[in-house]
């Protein structure tokens, strides 16, 4: 990412001993660079050791003069050594001291290395409300699947609760019909067991003779208009139905 890229950079600008930014930097011929204090400092120790690979290495001079490097060339962006200045290859360029050129460097070096580490804050910062909103979200999805949760069994209950009242009603009605018709036909088995006497009766007052049957034709009229009374059987259209009623929802 930009981040890292931006931290390997950076090393390239940090000496190894302090591990901070070069100050009076010094290049050493095994190609590794120190802060002149920082080298000086350990060479008191480790003579002519190079601190990071610890070969034995001299300061870097100008490879075509062999002089100190003191100049820095701001056409070629290089350090050179007075003869180097002097010569056609330099000719109609500018120079800076050294010193200046490296603290201007390190002042522009050290505006990246702080916008960098600004950046990284920023980002860092970006992590945590990340960090905190998908904790967030997380806490939302789950409080949202409980109360899915317990409304989804809210409304069972309620459909359970309301098939139960259904059947409850239903076997209530489908009893009290059964009643009213268990009822009815007893009336009606009592009633044909009377209408069976009285058949039974009328047929034997019909075989009679005749003065017999005179003297009973009025009871035997009078027994067959009660027939006629018991005739009067009708069932309530409620309980006229099919087979398998309709069940209404």
């Amino acid at each position: 990412s930009f981040f890292l890229q931006k931290l390997t950079d950076e090393k390239d600008y940090c000496c190894s001993v302090c591990y901070d930014v070069f100050k009076d930097p010094v290049l050493l011929s095994c190609s590794h660079s120190f802060c002149r204090l920082c080298l000086t400092t350990w060479w008191t120790e480790k003579p002519n050791e190079c601190p990071l690979c610890k070969t034995r290495a001299s300061e870097v001079v100008c490879n075509s003069h062999s002089k100190k490097l003191e100049l820095f060339c701001l056409d070629h962006k290089q350090p050179v050594c007075i003869i180097c200045r002097d010569s056609r290859n330099h000719v109609g360029h500018s120079f800076i001291p050294i010193d200046e050129a490296a603290q201007e460097h390190r002042e522009k070096l050290q505006k990246s290395l702080d916008s960098l580490r600004d950046n990284v804050n920023k980002a860092n910062d970006l992590i945590e409300t990340i960090e905190c909103v998908l904790i967030s979200n997380q806490s939302n999805l789950s409080e949202g699947e409980e109360k899915i949760k317990s409304h989804f069994k809210e409304l069972h209950q309620l459909l359970k609760d309301e098939e139960e009242a259904g059947l409850a009603a239903l076997r209530e009605e489908e009893d009290l019909k059964r009643q009213v018709l268990n009822a009815k036909m007893t009336d009606l088995n009592n009633d044909i067991e009377t209408l069976k006497d009285i058949v039974k009766e009328t047929e034997n007052a019909l075989r009679a003779d005749d003065v017999s049957f005179l003297n009973t034709y009025k009871a035997a009229e009078d027994r067959l208009q009660f027939c006629v009374l018991l005739e009067d059987h009708q069932l309530p259209e409620e309980l006229v139905v099919d087979l398998i009623p309709p069940v209404e929802l």
